[in-house]
């Protein structure tokens, strides 16, 4: 069970989100929440469009060349590169690379595959203007399952990969099949499986759940680059990270898994809130810089 500290801070950073509130007020007051912890005069932030997608950059003094794309969480209906502002500036500066976060189209107005397509076009374009050996896709929750998803989708075509993926809590089974949605259901103080559901009836509509493209989880995760992902012990997701990790692994693929005790889901984006938020973006940016060979 999550220490009481660790229930206040998630209680505190989502107190906008009333049983009542519109998907307006959501989208507001999800951004306004996480952007609390600011960032750093040493991160330079500009808005821009890459491959046709639009974002803000997150640059820190420094930066060596390397690239990362970030698709941020939300259920695929909020989030933008202005609640993630905080989570990307801290990651630009620790990895000495430069941050992109992508605000790919939301459901329900524009439901799947939109997204994919997004980040598929944001990652071509990025691999396109740097070189896949120094590009990096990163995403958390539903951002990370749909990271794996952009990555199966340029396998299966034929482009090129970038140089490794990184995801945090990844929501990667949409069809909720993995034991921790029930097990876990009474340690998690964030999520359920009634917000899950909501969420992917308005990503997936009638679409089948089970399409790799929304659910990576049952797709040919063979050949893809190295993984790096991190998950929290109270998270109902928890069982999507091991299970594609191990399906990664059975493949001869490289996956690493970093499980922190105690942690909710994307305890990384509760940086004013939890000290370990910090530790766990540090531990990501030594993947990225050692993966990208920054010294």
């Amino acid at each position: 069970m999550a220490e009481q500290r660790v229930i206040d801070a998630v209680a505190q950073a989502y107190s906008f989100a009333a049983a009542d509130a519109t998907i307006d007020q959501i989208r507001s007051g999800y951004d306004a929440s996480m952007a609390r912890a600011g960032i750093s005069n040493s991160v330079t932030v500009s808005q821009d469009v890459i491959g046709g997608v639009p974002g803000a950059w997150f640059r820190p003094a420094g930066t060596v060349g390397g690239v990362v794309l970030h698709l941020h969480g939300g259920g695929f209906r909020f989030g933008s590169s202005r609640s993630h502002g905080p989570l990307a500036a801290e990651l630009a500066a620790a990895a000495a690379v430069a941050v992109f976060v992508a605000d790919y189209r939301l459901a329900p107005e524009h439901p799947f595959p939109a997204a994919v397509d997004d980040a598929v076009a944001a990652l071509a374009a990025l691999i396109a203007d740097h070189g896949a050996e120094h590009v990096v896709i990163s995403g958390d929750s539903a951002g990370g399952g749909l990271a794996l998803a952009a990555l199966l989708a340029v396998k299966s075509r034929g482009g090129q990969l970038p140089a490794a993926a990184t995801m945090q809590s990844m929501w990667a089974d949409l069809t909720m099949r993995s034991p921790s949605v029930t097990e876990r259901a009474g340690r998690d103080p964030l999520m359920t499986r009634e917000q899950l559901d909501a969420n992917a009836a308005d990503y997936l509509g009638v679409h089948d759940p089970a399409d790799p493209l929304a659910s990576p989880v049952y797709g040919d995760l063979s050949g893809l680059p190295p993984l790096y992902l991190q998950v929290g012990t109270e998270e109902i997701l928890h069982d999507d990270t091991t299970r594609v990790a191990e399906a990664i692994r059975a493949t001869g693929g490289r996956a690493t898994v970093e499980v922190y005790d105690g942690m909710p889901h994307v305890h990384q984006i509760l940086l004013g809130d939890l000290p370990e938020a910090h530790s766990a973006i540090s531990a990501t940016a030594d993947f990225i810089r050692d993966v990208l060979a920054i010294q």
